[in-house]
């Protein structure tokens, strides 16, 4: 049996309003485009080629990319502080920059994720295969598209195979590392997403696996 798609939008509204009545935090945008119809969606696969899965043509149908960026108040206790468990808390509470943020998402319209020309972005040698197929470098990028770009250090992207089945992997690294992440779905991505509320680190210490690629994880909302 199907299951029915969750309202994100309502979700990810109600969990920026969480933040909003708590003094630890500073919302300094937060942005839900419109909808995309389903025949715009399914023009563009038809445009593009791409193939994509059921749950990204229902979040594109809620909304057309999500724009979040949430910091720790500067003036908050060392224990508060501590508590989030940063990876650089020095940098990631105070910084405000887009590189260090404490916790972004930027999940790109639908348009950039399948059509952003982006290849310089993302190391890749055509010896080191992918997936266990060895891809040319332009077929390597056509593969990788930008999904979730949530930082200058790191960003998730949609993996495709032959533009088909995509699945969520990070990027690490200024976008430099691809192969050291394990993949998962695109509802199991926003529910942790929802979860963790967007921390930055947190997607790092989900999905890293050194040589993990072959490996799928999943993540239910509440578990």
């Amino acid at each position: 049996m199907t299951q029915t798609f969750p309202d994100y939008r309502a979700l990810f509204t109600r969990m920026v309003d969480e933040l909003r009545r708590q003094s630890l935090f500073v919302i300094e945008r937060f942005t839900l485009a419109e909808p995309l119809s389903m025949s715009d969606i399914q023009a563009l696969e038809r445009e593009t080629g791409y193939e994509l899965t059921d749950d990204l043509r229902a979040f594109y149908a809620q909304m057309n990319g999500l724009d979040l960026k949430w910091f720790l108040d500067p003036a908050i206790s060392d224990a508060d502080r501590a508590s989030f468990h940063l990876e650089y808390p020095d940098m990631d509470v105070e910084n405000s920059s887009d590189e260090y943020a404490s916790a972004a998402i930027r999940i790109l319209p639908l348009r950039d994720v399948l059509t952003r020309d982006w290849g310089e972005e993302v190391y890749y040698e055509p010896d080191m295969g992918f997936h266990g197929q060895s891809l040319s470098t332009e077929d390597f990028h056509a593969s990788m598209r930008p999904f979730d770009l949530f930082s200058d250090y790191r960003a998730s992207i949609l993996a495709f195979r032959e533009k088909k089945d995509p699945a969520v992997f990070l990027l690490d690294d200024h976008h430099a590392v691809w192969d050291e992440s394990r993949g998962t779905d695109v509802r199991s991505y926003l529910n942790f997403l929802l979860a963790t509320k967007g921390q930055s680190d947190a997607r790092k210490r989900w999905l890293f696996e050194y040589g993990g690629y072959d490996q799928r994880v999943r993540f239910d909302q509440g578990s």
